[in-house]
């Protein structure tokens, strides 16, 4: 390939180094001429496994020259893919504020021209979406616990996100949907991957959605009920909302009758929003088995 010329090799680098890094990192050992050809594309797409990797990368991102950092894609997971129980002892003996800090200088410096992220972290978030603004962001996915108390800071701006998926989560801030609606404005797809069942998420989803919700369904004891009147907080370009009412529930669980009755709760209660949205299709998927890191990482690198 000595022959070619550049300007048809930089295409080439551009359509190759769309995987987890490995790539870029392949054509720093072909040759000077490859790898010096190449410095703008090595990091296009890269995996984070692990949140020890976090401040190394974020150290070799800022010695770049910022033509060299255009990171589009990014897979970031608390947690390696085969020894889960050696990053976990890495993770505790990390301070969470400086975890969490580090985090936020490496979407500090991709924040510019990242497209898609993946998110996978095993402790709570400091925030319902990402802590900087992306303009270019287009497809979120956040695996992982809500926080608690989410931090005040300046709220992200996400004016190109078109796709926003939550998963592996078991309970929600009542903040989420006003956060969704004020930094994802032209969100498109919203989907919800509980790891169980959650008792109010269709009912505080209908009532973003300005959809009446299963809650004012008549009872055994009367006959007659008012549809509320509600101010959908969600923004109007959303169009694709899919619900999984939690994962499948494990029958040799102590609680597994409870964990049953909370999820044909939920799924009744999405059905039923399902048939009162006409603006929007929601679907309403049955219960599938508990996301891994591996699974996660795998539907990234399959991204369109």
């Amino acid at each position: 390939m000595n022959p070619c010329p550049n300007e048809i090799l930089l295409q080439i680098f551009e359509f190759a180094c769309d995987d987890d890094g490995s790539m870029g990192r392949a054509l720093s050992l072909v040759s000077r001429r490859f790898s010096n050809l190449s410095q703008e594309y090595k990091f296009q797409s890269i995996a984070v496994m692990g949140l020890a990797r976090v401040v190394p990368l974020a150290a070799i991102l800022k010695r770049l020259p910022e033509r060299n950092r255009r990171i589009r894609h990014l897979f970031l997971s608390s947690t390696g893919q085969t020894a889960p129980d050696t990053s976990l002892c890495v993770l505790k003996e990390l301070n969470y504020d400086e975890t969490w800090g580090a985090f936020s200088e490496l979407m500090q410096l991709v924040a510019p021209t990242i497209i898609t992220c993946h998110i996978v972290l095993h402790t709570a978030r400091l925030v319902n979406l990402v802590p900087v603004s992306c303009p270019n962001l287009q497809s979120l996915t956040l695996d992982g616990p809500f926080p608690t108390l989410p931090h005040v800071y300046q709220a992200a701006y996400l004016p190109s996100l078109r796709s926003l998926t939550f998963s592996s989560f078991t309970n929600y801030p009542v903040c989420l949907f006003d956060d969704i609606a004020t930094q994802a404005p032209r969100l498109q797809k919203l989907a919800f991957y509980p790891s169980q069942a959650c008792r109010n998420l269709a009912n505080d989803l209908s009532l973003a959605l300005g959809t009446p919700s299963a809650a004012s369904l008549p009872t055994s004891e009367s006959c007659e009920y008012t549809v509320p009147v509600c101010t959908p907080a969600l923004p109007d370009t959303l169009k694709d909302i899919t619900v999984q009412p939690g994962t499948c529930v494990d029958p040799s669980l102590r609680n597994a009758y409870c964990l049953r009755s909370v999820q044909g709760l939920m799924r009744r209660k999405l059905l039923y929003m399902q048939k009162q949205e006409k603006r929007r299709r929601v679907h309403c998927i049955p219960p599938g088995p508990q996301l891994s890191v591996s699974n996660s990482f795998t539907t990234w690198l399959e991204r369109p």
